[in-house]
C-alpha cells in the first residue's frame, strides 16, 4: 500500500491522510515515474517553506499541496504524460488541464479547503503567462509559487522525468533566467539557497 512518505510526515487528520494516501496510491498505479515526481517536489518544496521562515502548520500544508499537486495527472492520458514536454497543440490543451483537474478532486472536502488553490495555481507564472486563470505575482498563492520552482526544477534533472532530463547546472541556470518572469524572484533564491547548504553537508 501506497503511504505518506515517513520522511515527509506531519501533523494531520486521520481522514486527511486517508485521502491523500489513496490519491498517491491511484497515481503510482496510474505512473510511477508521476508519482515519484510527486514525493521529491515535496521534499524540495518543503525545504523552500522552511527556508522562507513559515511556520510548521504552513511548511506541513505547502508539503501536502506538493505530494498532491499533480493528482489532476489522473485524468491526463499516459501516452500523454510520456510524452511531456514534448506535446502537440491538442495534447498540450488535454494536459493543461490537469491543475484544475486537480483541484476539483478534491473540492468538496472541507478539509482541503487551504490546499485546493494551491493545486490549481502551481502552473501559475509570476508574469501572469501560466494558467489555469493567468495570476501574477503575489495574486499566485505562495504555496503555489514554492511548488512552481519545485516542480520545474524536478522535471529537468530527475530521473524520474526521462523525455525531459537534463544536467543540474542546465537546471540552475533555468531558474535563475526565468526569475522574474516565470518564477517569484525570492522563492528561487531561498531554494537555491537550501541546496547550497545541502551540497555543503555532502
Amino acid at each position: 500500500m501506497i503511504t505518506i512518505p515517513k520522511s515527509l510526515d506531519f501533523l494531520i487528520e486521520d481522514r486527511t491522510k486517508e485521502v491523500c494516501d489513496f490519491y498517491l496510491k491511484l497515481l503510482n498505479a496510474k505512473n510511477t515515474y508521476i508519482y515519484k515526481h510527486s514525493v521529491q517536489v515535496a521534499n524540495y518544496a518543503s525545504g523552500i517553506a522552511a527556508k522562507l521562515g513559515l511556520d510548521k502548520k504552513e511548511v506541513g500544508c505547502i508539503k501536502m499541496s506538493a505530494l498532491m499537486h499533480d493528482i489532476g495527472d489522473l485524468s491526463v492520458p499516459n501516452n500523454i504524460l510520456d510524452k511531456y514536454p514534448y506535446l502537440s497543440v491538442r495534447e498540450n490543451a488535454l494536459y493543461r488541464r490537469h491543475a484544475a483537474a486537480g483541484a476539483a478532486m478534491l473540492e468538496n472536502l472541507p478539509e482541503f479547503g487551504n490546499i485546493i488553490s494551491i493545486i490549481r495555481s502551481h502552473h501559475e507564472c509570476w508574469n501572469g503567462t501560466g494558467y489555469p486563470k493567468h495570476l501574477k505575482g503575489a495574486n499566485i498563492p505562495l504555496g503555489a509559487r514554492i511548488i512552481a520552482v519545485a516542480d520545474y526544477y524536478d522535471r529537468y534533472i530527475n530521473p524520474c522525468t526521462q523525455n525531459y532530463k537534463q544536467d543540474i547546472e542546465k537546471g540552475l541556470k533555468e531558474l535563475k533566467n526565468k526569475m522574474g518572469t516565470c518564477f517569484d524572484p525570492e522563492v528561487v533564491k531561498a531554494f537555491l539557497e537550501t541546496l547550497n547548504k545541502t551540497k555543503k553537508k555532502e
